[in-house]
């Protein structure tokens, strides 16, 4: 009897200290928790640096303007000894909507063929010099070529997800890696009265880029990148109609003056 009752006593201790546990161990998580929140908003409150691909919260900034051009080479495997080497101009904006999420606008544009997308980013700061971000965006592409022996027209639909990973190397120099798949929605090309046209969600391709912004002169900052492309499509590329199905590697030098 006296042997039930010490192992009931037992039991009761192990229950409370357990119920003890778990109750501190919520509580210390909580604790972290809000520790990380108010964090997270200090660190978004203190970076002032002006930046367009940092994924960092835009704080009090409601826009922010970067102009610049894309440089992109074309694959022998499309154009053989011919070198088209015609480079982008690339508008891009950011609007906040709150303290994660803010829009992300890009226009690129050679006139004859251009390219806008739009799409939204929630942004989190990890430690004072580490913060990533994740979004999707939506790509809208058309182009012209009209020639006395050759009318070639076409348009198509994007879907580029992705993920972004930030470091601050010094107050004044921020580091980006950017991940995105690309997808193919829709494109429809026309050569003359002759229509081509690939419907189908499918995974075309990845990019890879990475990304310095720092100050350059008198109060105006630079950003410097470079964008690895492994893709069957390229929206730049859309009018040689390539005969093949299989992806190649478009390399891209982004050159850029925040506004």
């Amino acid at each position: 009897m006296l042997t039930y009752v010490r192992s009931s006593i037992n039991y009761a201790n192990v229950k409370a200290k357990g119920k003890n546990a778990i109750t501190t161990s919520f509580t210390v998580f909580l604790l972290l928790w809000c520790a990380s929140l108010s964090m997270a908003q200090e660190l978004a409150d203190t970076l002032q640096n002006p930046r367009i691909f940092f994924p960092y919260p835009m704080g009090e900034r409601q826009w922010r303007t970067s102009i610049g051009l894309v440089f992109t080479t074309t694959p022998q495997d499309i154009t053989e000894e011919v070198r088209v080497r015609v480079p982008a101009i690339d508008l891009h904006t950011l609007r906040n909507l709150n303290s994660h999420f803010y829009l992300d606008g890009q226009l690129k544009s050679q006139v004859i063929q251009n390219h806008l997308s739009i799409g939204i980013r929630w942004a989190h700061p990890i430690t004072p010099r580490l913060s990533f971000s994740v979004g999707d965006d939506i790509g809208a592409w058309f182009g012209f070529l009209k020639l006395e022996s050759f009318n070639s027209r076409g348009y198509g639909w994007l879907n580029y997800p992705n993920i972004s990973l930030g470091y601050r190397l010094k107050n004044d120099l921020l580091l980006t890696f950017k991940t995105e798949a690309i997808f193919n929605l829709h494109s429809s090309s026309y050569v003359g009265d002759n229509r081509i046209s690939y419907n189908n969600n499918r995974l075309n391709g990845v990019g890879f880029t990475w990304v310095l912004e720092q100050p350059f002169y008198n109060k105006t900052h630079f950003t410097l990148g470079v964008r690895a492309l492994y893709t069957d499509f390229n929206w730049q590329f859309w009018s040689l109609h390539a005969t093949f199905d299989r992806k190649i590697f478009y390399p891209q030098l982004i050159f850029g003056f925040i506004l």
